[in-house]
C-alpha cells in the first residue's frame, strides 16, 4: 500500500506538502502545477487517505456515593450531584462504575478507573484508601480543612448571609435553626451553615440559642424538631431549615398546631427541591447548584485526565441564591410595633 512518502518521492515534494495538498489546505502556497503533480502521483500509486480515528474518550470514572441508595432517593440533594456527574459522562462517552459507600466491594470495583468522584462525606482513612487507588480524585460536597485534594462545596457563608439579611430586613428578633447531624466514622461532621448562622445572629443581636435543634435531614425529623419547639412553647418568629425536607416536616407540625405560615412563623428551606413549589404556602428556599457541583467536578477531572495529569488540589465554592416565594413575611412583633407608632 502506497504511503505519503511514496507519493512525495514520485511528485518530488516533501511528505508534509503532500499531506497538506491531499487535505486541500488552501493556506499552502505552492503552484497549481505542484498540486496537480501530487494528485497525479497519488492516483498513479493508488494512495488512499487514511480516515481519522473518531475522537472517542476511553476514560473510565468511578463514582462513590456517600449516602445509601435509600437515603439518596428520599433526599435528592446528593442525587442531583450524581446526576450532574453522570450526565457529563454520558455527553462525553465516559464509562461509569458506580458504588455506594455502604458496599464492601468499593476498592475492587474501582481499582482500575482513570478518575474518582467522591460525593458526600468520607473519613480520613477512607479518603487515603481511595487516593491510593486513584490519585486523580475530586471530592464533592465535602470541605477539606487542609487543601490536599480538589473539592467543590456550596458557598455556605454566602447562603447564610442571604438568609440572615432577609430575616433582619423583615424585622425578626427571634430566629431558629433546624438542622441535621452528619457523622463520619463516629465523629460529627461540622455544618458550616450553623457556624455562620450563629455568627450573623450574634452580630445582629438576635435571640437564637433556645431555637437551635439538630437531628436528621428528613421530613420526619423536621416534624419532630418543630413539634419539640411548639411543645416547649419556644417558637421563634423565623426559622431556617438546613434542608427542604426538614422544612416540609416543620411546616406540617406548624399546621397541626394551628400556627399560620407566614403570619405566625416565617420559614426558609435549603436546596430548592421540586416539592417546595407545592407546599402550602409555596416555600422560600435557598437554591443550591447541586447539579453544577457534579458537572463541574467531572469536567475538571476529565480535563486533567486529557492532559495526562492528576487534578491539582484546590477549593472551589459555587454560589447559592434565594428563591423567594410565600413562606416569609414581616415579623409579627415588627408589625405590632409599626401599628403602635
Amino acid at each position: 500500500m502506497a504511503t505519503l512518502k511514496d507519493v512525495a518521492n514520485l511528485a518530488g515534494v516533501s511528505s508534509a506538502s503532500v499531506s497538506r495538498i491531499l487535505n486541500n489546505d488552501l493556506t499552502l502556497s505552492v503552484p497549481q502545477s505542484t498540486r496537480d503533480r501530487v494528485l497525479e502521483a497519488a492516483e498513479t500509486l493508488g494512495y488512499v487517505k487514511k480516515k481519522k480515528k473518531a475522537d472517542v474518550s476511553t476514560m473510565t470514572v468511578g463514582i462513590v456515593q456517600w449516602v445509601s441508595a435509600e437515603n439518596e432517593a428520599s433526599d435528592p440533594y446528593y442525587l442531583n450531584i450524581r446526576q450532574g456527574v453522570e450526565n457529563y459522562c454520558s455527553n462525553h462517552m465516559i464509562t461509569i462504575i458506580r458504588s455506594f459507600a455502604s458496599e464492601m466491594s468499593i476498592p475492587r470495583r474501582i481499582e482500575k478507573v482513570d478518575g474518582l468522584v467522591c460525593i458526600g462525606k468520607f473519613s480520613p482513612e477512607d479518603r487515603q484508601k481511595m487516593i491510593a487507588i486513584c490519585p486523580n480524585i475530586i471530592f464533592l460536597d465535602m470541605k477539606l480543612d487542609t487543601i490536599t485534594n480538589a473539592f467543590i462545596v456550596p458557598d455556605f457563608k454566602g447562603a447564610m448571609r442571604i438568609v440572615m439579611d432577609h430575616f433582619i430586613a423583615e424585622g425578626h428578633k427571634k430566629v431558629g435553626f433546624l438542622g441535621g447531624i452528619e457523622s463520619v466514622s463516629g465523629e460529627v461532621y461540622r455544618d458550616d451553615r450553623l457556624k455562620y448562622f450563629r455568627r450573623f445572629a450574634t452580630k445582629a443581636g438576635l435571640e437564637f440559642e433556645p431555637y437551635v435543634v439538630m437531628k436528621e435531614f428528613t421530613r420526619e425529623s423536621g416534624y419532630e424538631m418543630m413539634k419539640s419547639l411548639i411543645d416547649a412553647k419556644t417558637v421563634p418568629t423565623a426559622i431556617f431549615a438546613a434542608s427542604d425536607p426538614i422544612a416540609i416536616g416543620a411546616m406540617r407540625a406548624c399546621y397541626e398546631a394551628g400556627l399560620r405560615i407566614p403570619d405566625d412563623l416565617s420559614i426558609i428551606g435549603f436546596d430548592n427541591i421540586d416539592e417546595t413549589n407545592y407546599t402550602y404556602p409555596p416555600m422560600t428556599t435557598i437554591f443550591v447548584p447541586t447539579y453544577e457541583i457534579g458537572s463541574t467536578g467531572m469536567r475538571m477531572l476529565h480535563d486533567a485526565w486529557k492532559r495526562n495529569e492528576n487534578i491539582q488540589p484546590m477549593k472551589v465554592e459555587l454560589p447559592c441564591y434565594m428563591i423567594s416565594r410565600q413562606s416569609t413575611r414581616t415579623a409579627p412583633d415588627a408589625i405590632e410595633l409599626d401599628m403602635n407608632k
